[in-house]
């Protein structure tokens, strides 16, 4: 009897070591967080824009919310040195410039235009984090990399 416990347990450990490999494959994340290292527009747009932002009725297709579309391939010219809808006065990305930036104000909830929002709307606020990883991205000139 000893001997077909050990014989399982010897088991269980080559199937827990196999399980370890590299070459394992990794189930889908249904619900992906941006890894905070968004120091390129590419990053910005896959991890933020496309998943979040870009959505039917939002900031999409024909007639997207405060005439700005952020689907791939359009956002980056409908963002930067580009003057805000809702506050004309402020540019959506002021190159260099996150804190007047009216994209951070949108993000963080803060300096608004009245009866506007937080983005995302109705959803889940980005982290302090993203959104000082967004800033720095400004802050470096708002490269289209």
């Amino acid at each position: 009897m000893n001997m077909i416990k050990l014989i399982g347990l010897g088991l269980w450990i080559f199937i827990l070591l196999m399980s370890c490999s590299s070459d394992t494959p990794f189930e889908a994340d249904n619900n992906p967080q941006p890894d905070n290292d968004l120091s390129k527009f590419s990053k910005i747009q896959s991890e933020i824009f496309t998943p979040t932002c870009a959505l039917s009725g939002c900031h999409t297709g024909s007639n997207p919310q405060a005439n700005l579309d952020l689907s791939a391939g359009k956002a980056y010219i409908a963002l930067v040195d580009i003057n805000s809808v809702q506050i004309p006065s402020r540019k959506r990305v002021a190159p260099g410039n996150s804190a007047d930036s009216y994209l951070i104000d949108k993000l963080k909830g803060t300096n608004l235009a009245p009866s506007t929002s937080q983005m995302p709307f109705g959803g889940i606020p980005l982290s302090d984090a993203t959104i000082d990883s967004i800033a720095k991205w400004i802050d470096s000139g708002a490269p289209n990399n």
